[in-house]
């Protein structure tokens, strides 16, 4: 069983920074034009906003009724980039545990990364289709007690109950998920489910090694993902988008935490030598060449 290393997360991931820039690309390439044309919206509004400034609901009040026109197009398209970046991420995953896997493969060329995530595609995509379920139902649980009828000296330690519940729902379902997704990639497993259990087991077998990668590389990265997207003060774009990139790149670096050893290559053997004998190449053509 392979042992999570935030070390070899950083190592890995800096070895595919081809596969970090791809992941930054397809980030900006879905969040950019929607705070642009939000951006573009609100323009006036902030331009001529009185320097003592609302208060923050009428700020919200005044939000909502500029983007209300545009509010329904804007939503399908994101939706829609979700879904496109939700398939990307199952393509890149797929094929940096296909190439990992692979013991005939040695650079890190971004074509060959992703070919080989191409074929087993819908694999990946059933064990990520699997684990964002466990994590709706894992997360809406916790707050169902509060749609009933509930004391006010309840109301609080329920709060916090479901809180701390839906983090650790979080943490249990994706770890399994991404401690699956290397048992996923054997050529001998073809079950989703049974990836995502047996990546289950190995997290409560090794729960701080587990939690680990996502305390050093998943909180910063969400962090890094998620700000500029929220973040209504003044900033250079080049910083906005410089934390995307530190983003994508802490999000490659927590999935090769949980990367088992490279498998060594295995010797090339003539089929004119007898079983056993290692197959070694001369500077000319002999027979044992001719293949």
């Amino acid at each position: 069983m392979a042992k999570p290393s935030v070390v070899t997360g950083f190592r890995l991931a800096a070895h595919l920074h081809r596969l970090v820039a791809a992941v930054w690309l397809a980030w900006v390439a879905i969040f950019v034009p929607a705070l642009l044309i939000v951006q573009a919206a609100t323009g006036p509004y902030r331009a001529n906003r009185p320097a003592g400034g609302f208060g923050s609901g009428e700020d919200l009040l005044i939000f909502f009724e500029i983007m209300r026109p545009i509010a329904i197009p804007l939503a399908v398209a994101l939706v829609f980039g979700c879904i496109l970046l939700v398939a990307w991420c199952v393509e890149w995953h797929a094929g940096v545990v296909r190439w990992w896997l692979d013991p005939n493969t040695e650079a890190p060329r971004l074509a060959q990364i992703l070919g080989h995530g191409l074929p087993v595609w819908w694999r990946f995509a059933r064990l990520a289709l699997l684990s964002l379920g466990l994590q709706v139902v894992g997360a809406a649980s916790p707050w169902l007690p509060l749609l009933a009828d509930v004391e006010h000296r309840f109301v609080l330690p329920l709060l916090i109950f479901g809180s701390v519940l839906t983090v650790v729902v979080t943490i249990l379902v994706w770890a399994a998920a991404f401690r699956g997704s290397w048992l996923l990639g054997e050529p001998v497993r073809r079950s989703a489910s049974a990836a995502w259990v047996r990546g289950l087991w190995a997290v409560l077998r090794q729960p701080l090694r587990t939690l680990l990668p996502f305390l050093v590389w998943a909180l910063p990265g969400f962090v890094l993902l998620v700000l500029p997207l929220i973040y209504d003060g003044p900033a250079p774009a080049l910083v906005l988008l410089a934390a995307w990139l530190l983003g994508a790149f802490c999000l490659v670096a927590l999935f090769m935490s949980y990367a088992p050893p490279k498998p060594e290559p295995k010797p090339v053997v003539s089929p004119l030598d007898p079983p056993g004998t290692p197959y070694v190449t001369t500077r000319f053509p002999t027979l044992h060449d001719n293949r």
